[in-house]
């Protein structure tokens, strides 16, 4: 039976040079030279050089990934992210080390994020009394991505410890990947429970753990940097139609609260038949919406070495296994088994 995959990605996506660079002076502190990894990628140091420079964001996953097996070390993406300070993230970075509060600082954070790597997706949304960081590669074809993963989310946290509060710690931690042979690093780092094989890069946050303000913000030189970064580095412009808010909504509530379409109501500040009114004028609807993240998000656990049924409708928010086999067969046809196989 042929595998059912999605489609590619239409267009180019990559990381500042100026942001690998910073990583390979990390990781040649370990005592090994970053540019065999780099010829067997195919980076030049031509790129390098140029700050502003676009490295494929393909290579530079490989990269990561490459020097895992070269150190024999499968934490070395979240060793280097451990390291990274906010002025390694470039002014995306120094804008978020400058809020006043953690709050405000991540919020820009995430607005400005696919400046720095702009193949991936970044949201911030409020869930109640907690704040949910999401990141995750668009390309699904780029894979494996552990070290990209464990490195972005570490080197977050590391920021923000080192600019607001060094005790800061989220309530959760997601990864999309499959469980490490050991997560005690991991959870070491983050100082709280690590759940893997989840559909999401993410964490989850207590709102008033972000609040306080430290500092007093330089509104004359925080607006020269965020000017810098829409102009000069190409900022994406935040999440702006109805569709795909409530998307960032479902990535955000996803296997860990009920995902219906009061609850999207009540994140995006409307009311239900409200949401569904706009919803169907922008030829969609929050069902489909829903099916088509969990469909995805599906595909990806499935393909991970050891996935469980049971676990893929859980990590997805389904009542129980057969609920999820029942969807399932509704997209392919076939049985969620019939789908689960190693990535290669």
């Amino acid at each position: 039976m042929k595998r059912e995959t999605l489609p590619p990605t239409a267009r180019f996506s990559s990381v500042r040079a100026s942001f690998l660079t910073a990583l390979v002076s990390r990781f040649e502190a370990t005592g090994t030279k970053a540019q065999p990894l780099l010829n067997r990628t195919g980076i030049t140091l031509a790129q390098l050089n140029d700050p502003y420079g676009a490295i494929p964001l393909p290579q530079f996953v490989e990269f990561l990934e490459a020097a895992a097996l070269e150190t024999r070390n499968d934490n070395i993406g979240a060793r280097i992210g451990a390291q990274l300070t906010a002025s390694d993230m470039g002014p995306v970075g120094i804008v978020l080390s400058l809020s006043e509060n953690i709050e405000t600082g991540i919020t820009r954070f995430a607005s400005y994020a696919n400046a720095l790597q702009d193949g991936a997706e970044t949201q911030w949304i409020q869930q109640g009394d907690s704040w949910v960081f999401t990141y995750r590669l668009k390309d699904p074809n780029i894979w494996p991505r552990r070290q990209d993963a464990e490195c972005s989310l570490v080197s977050l946290v590391q920021v923000v410890r080192d600019n607001f509060k060094s005790g800061w710690a989220p309530q959760e931690v997601h990864f999309e990947h499959g469980s490490p042979a050991d997560p005690r690093p991991l959870e070491r780092f983050f100082r709280c429970p690590v759940r893997f094989s989840q559909p999401f890069n993410r964490f989850i946050v207590d709102r008033g753990a972000c609040l306080t303000n430290v500092r007093t913000e330089d509104q004359a030189l925080l607006a020269a940097l965020e000017r810098h970064v829409e102009e000069i580095i190409g900022a994406v412009a935040p999440v702006q139609n109805i569709s795909e808010s409530v998307t960032a909504v479902i990535h955000a509530s996803l296997g860990i609260s009920p995902v219906t379409v009061d609850h999207a109501a009540r994140a995006l500040s409307t009311t239900p038949r409200s949401l569904q009114r706009h919803l169907k004028e922008a030829g969609t609807s929050f069902r489909s919406l829903l099916e088509t993240t969990r469909r995805e998000r599906a595909q990806m656990l499935l393909s991970q070495p050891q996935a469980k049924v049971a676990q893929v409708a859980d990590a997805l928010g389904y009542a129980d296994a057969t609920a999820f086999w029942r969807a399932w067969h509704k997209w392919t046809g076939t049985a969620p088994s019939a789908h689960r196989h190693p990535r290669r």
